[in-house]
């Protein structure tokens, strides 16, 4: 399960590279949502803590990644 958890966290910063990248002049840095279903419309996989939409309220689990699927 650490595997995968490790995988997830690797994915999301792939993906939060990428997306910084074609964003840097954007509004998104400060960017918010009201919970998952929402948050996974632009983030299929979740963010870790060190991504700008991650907020503490969606993660349930308290490990430091927000609205992964387990």
């Amino acid at each position: 399960q650490k595997q995968e958890e490790q995988r997830k966290l690797e994915e999301a910063q792939k993906q939060q590279e990428s997306t910084s990248k074609s964003t840097i002049n954007n509004s998104d840095a400060s960017e918010s949502f009201s919970n998952c279903t929402e948050l996974r419309k632009k983030y299929p996989n979740g963010v870790p803590s060190s991504h700008p939409a991650y907020s503490a309220k969606l993660d349930r689990d308290k490990d430091g990644f927000a609205c992964e699927k387990k």
